[in-house]
């Protein structure tokens, strides 16, 4: 039993974070031959969704984004913001000296001088990067999660599409075997002179309908096969995937208000705003801690014209004069301000998702009600009935043109039906932010 209570709501974000934590540690990241040859193996649409997403490049991108990021917290947690830097010199002075007595006498003096400067953090720069740095790693995880779990039920989408793109296909092949029987008949009818010699033109302009529609349909069951081996890697078969139709659990709320409190809940986007606002005041308060300059401590050892040796320290503390950074504090103040109206934003957008996903279902699941069993057993069995009809010449050639169109017209509305319904299912777990092992699956 799935649980919505808004008290999980802290705990999922770090569970998101603590889910995608050992992806991101692994860093031998798999070859897409490696996860070609490993998707073979499965049948589950669940378990071939998550090879789709592994192998697409969207998702290993953002894999490596992450690690980027790893980078970026090793750099914040260096204790200083620069190497120390080292100069010296060496020199060698001469001169005359001029006495009372003796005159002038030549004398050397040997002047060296070492300094090392080490620029150091000043008023809490090193933790503030820190805590950014961490900030936007687990911001990146939310990012990851999001672009995970579009690809997975977007590949669920084009499974389910792809089976029943078989079926239509498979439909319309039957009927077009139907219609070239059809026009077998009526040639032989007005040959016999029993059928006027129209009826072998409406079955053949009924045999290049259905071939049309037949046609297309070929043309989208080829197309979302090849797409789906382009994701997999391999050449993938319809008998390779379990059939199951999908169902939504009970305990899910009907009322529009819960669905999208739920939403907001747990789709990790909300979460991701979230962040994004809080790195945005993370870097604000960074650019006014700018104003604060970072100073450099010196030590320096010196042998002066005298042969005197000298061992001395130094502060640099730079001058805010013409760089007072009031540009960027701008800047990172309005992007404060973006980034809540990103929020917003994406809050509305969600709500849509919402509900334009329980609109489509509650209509779909209304006229998924419309073909029960006994109508479509019934109709495939006066498909069959007719076909025996027209080899026996029991019925005219127009009636059976059009009965037969009737009937082939009910079983694709049927499968169209169905298939954008169990895509309306998917479609709306996925826009409430609920994992795929939330929706039950039958026979």
């Amino acid at each position: 039993m799935f649980c919505f209570s808004n008290s999980r709501n802290f705990k999922l974000k770090w569970y998101l974070v603590l889910l995608l934590m050992p992806t991101f540690f692994n860093s031998n990241i798999q070859s897409e031959e490696s996860l070609g040859n490993s998707c073979q193996n499965q049948n589950s649409m669940l378990e071939l969704s998550i090879c789709i997403v592994n192998r697409h490049p969207d998702f290993r991108i953002e894999e490596i984004k992450l690690k980027e990021i790893s980078g970026r917290k090793k750099i914040a947690s260096y204790y200083f913001p620069s190497n120390p830097t080292f100069s010296g010199y060496v020199a060698n002075r001469k001169g005359d000296t001029a006495g009372p007595i003796i005159g002038s006498t030549l004398t050397t003096a040997n002047n060296f001088q070492v300094m090392v400067n080490q620029e150091i953090y000043t008023n809490g720069k090193r933790e503030l990067a820190i805590k950014i740095a961490d900030e936007e790693f687990r911001a990146q995880v939310y990012r990851l999660e999001s672009v995970k779990r579009s690809l997975e039920f977007e590949a669920l989408k084009k499974l389910t599409r792809f089976r029943y793109l078989f079926l239509e296909k498979e439909n319309s092949l039957s009927s077009l075997n139907l219609v070239k029987e059809l026009k077998k008949v009526s040639k032989a009818r007005i040959n016999e002179g029993l059928s006027p010699g129209i009826d072998e033109s409406l079955s053949e302009a009924e045999e290049i309908r259905i071939f049309k529609i037949w046609n297309l349909s070929q043309r989208q069951y080829e197309n979302a096969k090849s797409e789906l081996e382009v994701l997999l890697g391999f050449p993938f078969e319809l008998t390779q995937l379990n059939v199951f139709q999908w169902k939504l659990p009970n305990d899910l709320p009907k009322d529009k208000s819960e669905l999208v409190k739920i939403a907001y809940q747990y789709r990790p986007e909300i979460f991701l705003t979230e962040k994004e606002i809080e790195l945005a005041l993370l870097r604000h308060n960074e650019v006014r801690k700018q104003k604060i300059p970072n100073v450099s401590l010196g030590a320096f050892a010196q042998n002066d014209g005298f042969n005197e040796r000298v061992v001395g320290g130094m502060l640099t503390i730079p001058l805010i004069v013409w760089r007072d950074y009031e540009g960027e504090s701008i800047i990172s103040s309005s992007k404060i301000d973006s980034s809540k109206e990103l929020k917003e934003s994406v809050s509305r957008n969600i709500k849509q998702e919402v509900l334009f996903a329980l609109t489509n279902f509650i209509t779909l699941a209304e006229e998924v009600k419309l073909y029960d069993e006994n109508k479509l057993e019934r109709a495939e069995s006066d498909l069959n009935n007719l076909q025996e009809a027209i080899r026996f010449g029991k019925i005219k050639i127009i009636d059976a043109i059009n009965q037969q169109r009737i009937l082939l017209q009910t079983k694709l509305n049927y499968l169209s039906t169905k298939s954008e319904y169990e895509v309306s299912q998917i479609e709306l777990i996925r826009v409430l932010g609920l994992p795929t092992n939330t929706m039950e699956v039958r026979p």
